[in-house]
């Protein structure tokens, strides 16, 4: 199949959706799929190691356009603009099978060039933008304007499109009750490359110069406010409040800083007690991953499947998530959830610590269900399967035969 994978976003960059994307794009161009990567002009990071199996064009980049936070922008609009233009020109010239767009903007895009040069169009969904979209904005005329404007989006992309594919079962029972029951979707989990065994903690903790007595609570991702993290900052407060916990530390790994962040910092007076890398590259962060003796995931919104959740898994380390990860994981088997609440995360914390063998039980477990369920090789045919649907919704008949061979 020829595949343009569509992504309204900087390229390429170290945060989830965009390394979810370069890394479908290879293991689609391992099956012998072209894969074609059209993107915003921007890359937050220069380009390193070896070059991609699939091809990478960008949209010329605007002068003003020096975003790498998700989020709404002023600049966004025109950016989108340029990229369904380019997106026409190249299915005119080139001709694709498949139009595979990630997330919202890069799914409006995909509709409305649908509109103009029929070719078979996968909308995936990594969430639902009716709970996201609020968290950028203050106020609350204006989060209630966002979350209304955001589920107006998720009910129409799905209709404007031939097949969308969720992360989870819980998101294709929402989007039915929104976009209505003949609305063609699939459910087909995130996957990642597996990077092979945890490195030793203590190499780790050595090379990143922590102390092997203290307990290491680890958060690896974007500090963006979804992801709850002003909540696990009361957590980490409460923590040190504990006499069995004083010398916690909170090890924070992300790709870009935040101010919004160190205000919640110095706020909660946590300075002391939290260590904050930038970094510019998978194995720095794989290195802190396995520097801690525990993973959180505070997200309390139940939509999408984070990808970080995966890097956790195939860590080898206790998980303790919010509510947000509810049917990801088996609850006391392979992680810890907690019911939205300071208290219930700092208990699933200190049991932690305190149960060591329990801990290394849960990462083993983890790992287990990682290898086998969320690697590319279980995924990819999932996704040719959908590729094959949309094309037979779009009426591209020879296309899904060809597919089918």
């Amino acid at each position: 199949m020829r595949i343009a994978m569509v992504a309204a976003c900087p390229f390429p960059s170290y945060q989830g959706s965009q390394v979810f994307v370069h890394e479908m794009s290879e293991a689609l161009a391992r099956r012998g799929h072209q894969v074609v990567v059209l993107t915003y002009g921007q890359q937050c990071r220069a380009q390193g190691g070896s070059e991609p199996s699939y091809e990478h064009r960008r949209i010329g980049r605007l002068p003003w356009d020096d975003a790498s936070r998700s989020g709404p922008t002023l600049v966004k609009p025109l950016l989108d603009v340029r990229l369904a233009l380019a997106l026409r020109d190249s299915i005119r010239n080139g001709g694709f099978d498949v139009v595979h767009c990630h997330n919202y903007e890069a799914a409006a895009v995909g509709a409305v060039v649908r509109g103009l040069v029929r070719t078979p169009t996968v909308y995936h969904s990594h969430g639902s933008l009716e709970v996201e979209l609020p968290t950028y904005f203050s106020g609350a005329i204006a989060r209630r304007a966002a979350a209304l404007a955001g589920a107006s989006f998720d009910r129409w992309i799905p209709r404007a499109v031939d097949h969308t594919v969720v992360l989870r079962e819980a998101d294709a029972a929402q989007l039915r009750r929104r976009s209505g029951a003949g609305v063609r979707a699939s459910v087909v989990p995130p996957a990642i490359t597996d990077p092979g065994p945890p490195e030793d903690p203590i190499a780790a903790r050595s090379a990143l110069d922590l102390p092997l007595d203290r307990f290491v609570v680890g958060y690896a991702g974007n500090l963006d406010a979804y992801q709850d993290l002003d909540a696990f900052a009361r957590v980490v407060a409460a923590l040190r409040q504990r006499r069995d916990m004083r010398r916690s530390l909170w090890l924070v790994v992300t790709h870009a800083l935040a101010a919004s962040f160190d205000g919640e910092i110095e706020k909660r007076h946590l300075a002391d007690s939290t260590r904050v890398l930038e970094v510019r590259a998978f194995p720095a962060v794989r290195q802190a991953m396995a520097a801690c003796n525990v993973l959180v995931l505070p997200r309390r919104s139940a939509t999408g499947f984070p990808v970080k959740l995966l890097n956790y898994m195939a860590a080898e380390k206790p998980i303790v998530t919010g509510s947000g990860c509810t049917g990801l994981f088996r609850n006391g088997e392979e992680g810890l959830l907690v019911e939205d609440g300071d208290e219930a995360m700092v208990e699933a914390l200190v049991r932690l610590a305190s149960e060591p063998d329990l801990a290394a039980q849960l990462g083993r477990a983890a790992r287990r269900r990682f290898k086998t369920e969320y690697t590319w090789e279980a995924v990819v045919p999932a996704l040719e399967r959908v590729y094959v649907e949309a094309a037979g919704a779009c009426g591209a008949a020879e296309t899904a035969r060809s597919m089918l061979r």
